[in-house]
């Protein structure tokens, strides 16, 4: 079970249009002992966020042909949700220095790669074990 400081399960809110991708993103992160909340649009989004207040938010860039980033701009410079992590997920060419101007954590392209996306998600939501994700160096 991935458990915050306080206790509590790590939450981490999905936001995407795609049906398909959200369904299979909740269960796979919830078998890995993610708290799931999912928004299919922005306004959605946008209530879910006070009431679930997520350690972590998947965002896709382009949500029912809404900007993505205006939300992640929005969460950085609220006080409340400045410190939560948003990784921006886009299946279209975006370069990460674009996405840092609005404040994202990190760019992953789509397809997700699972095992890849379980890496990130970690490193992001556990820097203090980030040395246990690097490779282990063997010398000659």
């Amino acid at each position: 079970m991935c458990v915050a400081k306080n206790g509590y399960q790590k939450r981490i809110l999905i936001i995407d249009d795609d049906i398909d991708l959200l369904m299979l993103l909740e269960r796979r992160l919830q078998k890995e002992g993610y708290e799931i909340e999912t928004a299919v649009s922005l306004p959605e989004a946008e209530d879910i966020l006070p009431a679930f207040s997520p350690h972590l938010v998947l965002l896709d860039i382009n949500v029912n042909g809404e900007d993505g980033r205006q939300l992640c701009w929005k969460l950085k410079h609220n006080v409340e949700s400045k410190d939560v992590k948003v990784m921006i997920i886009s299946g279209h060419d975006f370069s990460t220095e674009r996405a840092i101007l609005f404040g994202a954590d990190d760019l992953l392209p789509k397809p997700l790669v699972t095992e890849y996306l379980l890496l990130q998600i970690d490193m992001h939501l556990y820097p203090q074990n980030r040395n246990n994700f690097l490779p282990l160096m063997v010398e000659d």
